[in-house]
């Protein structure tokens, strides 16, 4: 019951909440050239077409590497296309609205995570054949709707929680023989440091790029110097391009000097998180620049990696005698901000909750874990990660072992916060197929008969 709750809980926010799901699906449309053939459904002013159905089916398909999907699939779908319009139309009818800066604050936020997708702009515009302004254009409607079946959502069900009372009455009406079994699961905490650029590499790096400059400025040809000077690969060998760039593409730092340049006009040295820039516009085109620059980085050096190592090696020793604890070395020291945000936990990225099945783990600190027991520190360990440059950063961290438990059937003293999650998903089942019900008869809904053998929309067809 358990499992079948959370996986109908995982269906339904993956619907209507993921953005790369919606994104993808709506790329997958116009990639494909998937026909608007037939309308399955109209739910208020809003329609469910078959090529909404079949573009999420191909997605899932994908994800799911190939292997056959449930025969209720595509019924699974068109049963979160309902819910998703009923939302979207009762949003209207109560005038929950988005602004514009929202819609355009997800659009720029979406466009450059299918950017890093493809590795550039470039890439992007040529696989769809339209350029970024083109694509936010035409999925500028769909992700206002979006934004609006969401708040609508938020707004039905704000404030519901289940009590522990409730909790307890979940567990014991499951069956003796549903009760799930759990693997041994592991909760693990993480303290993460990396080494800072010194000020003699910054220095360094800001004097090298001010010589660029200066030469530029007397004369020297830009692209020549970026293809000598700058430590931006990708466009380096390009003599520095970075092609037509537009609002929202770049890091804030990198915008704000382009967009005021004068075309031919040579920038000040200006610094970004991926180093010290200097940039020229060759062209500009309404809201567009053509654009080059030359990156100088500042390099971390041994010393600065040994000094983070020998600060690691301090915390532990705090932790280890007790003058520390794990919370507050968590929030004062680590740079990991998803995990320093929860006590210094890590989230398992398959579950979304704190709890790793040793598979789930990382095959280099299992053999770390496995030395240790609940609630022991392992010695300061190299770590190493990309940051939000692409760059490798190497640091250090200290792992945690906080919990550890034993296979076993689901019990409220082990499990509690799984059951409650439980308990509050099968909570809010109910609680929307009555605000289904309620809302159903507000709104018009008329499904076309090619659906009406899904199971799952029985509670669609009752007046």
């Amino acid at each position: 019951m358990i499992e079948k709750i959370q996986n109908h809980k995982m269906i339904v926010s993956r619907k209507i909440f993921s953005v790369v799901i919606f994104m993808c699906a709506a790329l997958f449309i116009s990639a494909q050239g998937i026909q608007i053939d037939k309308v399955l459904a109209v739910v208020g002013d809003n329609t469910i077409l078959l090529s909404d159905v079949e573009s999420q089916y191909q997605q899932m398909l994908n994800q799911n590497q190939g292997q056959p999907l449930p025969e209720e699939t595509r019924c699974t779908i068109f049963d979160n296309l309902l819910l998703e319009r009923l939302f979207l139309s009762q949003a209207l009818l109560d005038s929950v609205t988005t602004s514009p800066e929202e819609v355009e604050a997800e659009l720029d936020r979406r466009i450059k995570y299918f950017i890093s997708i493809f590795g550039s702009k470039e890439k992007l515009e040529e696989y769809y054949g339209k350029s970024v302004l083109e694509l936010k254009d035409d999925f500028k409607d769909d992700i206002e709707k979006q934004l609006l079946a969401d708040k609508m959502k938020g707004k039905a069900f704000a404030g519901l929680k289940v009590t522990p009372a409730e909790v307890k009455e979940f567990y014991d009406h499951i069956p003796t023989d549903s009760v799930p079994y759990f693997n041994s699961e592991l909760e693990i905490g993480q303290i993460i440091m990396f080494p800072k650029v010194n000020q003699y590499s910054k220095e360094y790096a800001m004097k090298k790029i001010q010589d660029v400059r200066e030469s530029i400025v007397k004369g020297g040809d830009f692209s020549v110097q970026a293809m000598i000077n700058s430590q931006d690969d990708g466009s380096a060998r390009d003599g520095g391009s970075l092609g037509m760039v537009e609002r929202g593409e770049m890091v804030p730092e990198f915008e704000s000097v382009i967009f005021k340049l004068k075309e031919g006009e040579v920038s000040e040295v200006f610094e970004s998180p991926f180093g010290f820039h200097i940039a020229i516009v060759d062209e500009i085109r309404g809201e567009k620049r053509k654009a080059r620059h030359i990156l100088v980085k500042a390099q971390t050096t041994p010393s600065d990696l040994t000094a983070v190592a020998d600060r690691m090696d301090s915390i532990l020793h705090e932790l280890r005698v007790d003058s520390l604890s794990w919370r507050e070395a968590a929030n004062t020291f680590s740079e990991d901000e998803q995990s320093k945000s929860i006590g210094g936990l890590m989230t398992n990225p398959k579950t979304g909750n704190t709890y790793f099945e040793k598979p789930d783990i990382d095959g280099t600190l299992i053999l770390s874990l496995d030395r240790l027991k609940v609630g022991e520190y392992s010695d300061v360990l190299g770590y190493s990660t990309q940051d939000r440059t692409g760059e490798v950063k190497k640091g250090y961290r200290i792992v945690w072992l906080k919990t550890e438990t034993k296979p076993h059937k689901a019990n409220l003293d082990q499990d509690y916060s799984k059951i409650q999650s439980a308990a509050k998903s099968e909570k809010q089942q109910k609680a929307l197929e009555q605000w289904i019900k309620l809302h159903r008869s507000k709104n018009f809904v008329r499904i076309d008969d090619a659906m009406k053998h899904c199971g799952q929309i029985d509670k669609w067809l009752v007046n």
